[in-house]
């Protein structure tokens, strides 16, 4: 539902790249506070899915072994990965401008990483049964500051080559620094069973940092430098140099707020959430579509493109979870 939102956004005229953006966009604060909202889910959702995706990763190699790891994977990554590149892509594509092509991964970037990241991790484990075993007990308030200065410094050094807003192998490398430690620390974190030993005072004050310092020392800094914001994205300057740190402190506060906060409110089953949690794998590869077709269709609408938006996400969200929940039905759950 955040992709969906961040998507939905940069449709309506938030900062950000997307397939298709609406004839007449949100203009003025509006479009200022969403902007500046896409900054904030990007300091840290994708670095969290990350995180959960590690955390559960070696578990189920230890579980399946290393044949049915790759088979599982290869099935639930590697397929859907394929069909979207050279179908699902292009068929958005054509839908939108007429014309067949554009192969690429589009948001499908994440399970391309994600398939990368996983059969390394899988083939350290064959090579080198002997793992080496990092015993960090919790994360202490000296290593999360070494983690956010380490993550800050090689984003910082990464986004001299690579900014943010580039495409290498349609890929954004600029923001890979946090999504490849995140990845490491989930690892980290299940071997040492992070999650049964944090509770929601060691991650509440980290997270009052990233609300109550971060959020409003971006809202200072871009309006400072509002004039040079394409200097953020990278390069030897202080925009670049104060994003590159930012990012740390605000991916760690939210990040390690959410997980505990939900450990504690949400780690129970409830039949709703189940349900949606999983079909959220089917609405994530199909969710482009609702958010173009939803949009195009608003177009045709006499009222504000605020109202326009609004009415994406309220028939949007529904309708691509019951897509994906026939779809999940049809095709089978442990494809999709």
């Amino acid at each position: 539902m955040l992709v969906f939102f961040q998507h939905a956004s940069i449709s309506f005229g938030a900062s950000g790249g997307w397939y298709y953006v609406s004839k007449e966009c949100i203009k003025g604060l509006p479009v200022a506070l969403l902007s500046m909202s896409m900054g904030v889910n990007q300091s840290f959702f994708m670095s969290l899915f990350f995180f959960i995706s590690a955390y559960l990763m070696p578990h189920s190699f230890d579980r399946k072994g290393p044949k049915h790891f790759f088979i599982d994977r290869f099935k639930r990554l590697f397929i859907p990965l394929l069909i979207f590149i050279f179908i699902l892509n292009p068929l958005l594509i054509y839908l939108i401008y007429g014309k067949w092509g554009g192969y690429g991964f589009g948001p499908m970037w994440f399970v391309f990483t994600l398939l990368v990241f996983e059969m390394s991790y899988a083939l350290y484990r064959i090579l080198c049964p002997k793992r080496i075993s990092i015993k960090w007990k919790r994360p202490t308030n000296f290593g999360i500051i070494v983690f956010m200065v380490v993550a800050g410094t090689v984003a910082f050094a990464l986004r001299l080559f690579c900014p943010t807003g580039k495409s290498i192998l349609w890929l954004q490398l600029g923001y890979f620094s946090l999504y490849v430690f995140m990845y490491a620390l989930g690892i980290v974190a299940n071997r040492n069973r992070w999650l049964d030993e944090l509770h929601i005072s060691n991650a509440l004050p980290w997270f009052l940092i990233a609300i109550f310092i971060g959020i409003p020392s971006l809202m200072y800094v871009l309006h400072k430098y509002i004039a040079t914001v394409s200097l953020f994205s990278g390069g030897f300057n202080m925009q670049a140099l104060f994003y590159a740190f930012w990012e740390p402190v605000m991916c760690v506060g939210i990040c390690y707020f959410l997980l505990v906060y939900s450990k504690v409110h949400f780690n129970f089953p409830r039949p709703l959430l189940q349900t949606l949690s999983g079909d959220s794998y089917a609405f994530y590869i199909i969710h482009p579509f609702f958010v173009v077709g939803c949009t195009f269709l608003s177009n045709l609408l006499s009222i504000s493109p605020l109202a326009r938006w609004g009415l994406v996400l309220l028939i949007g969200i529904p309708c691509c979870f019951v897509l994906a929940h026939c779809l999940r039905f049809l095709i089978g759950k442990k494809w999709i």
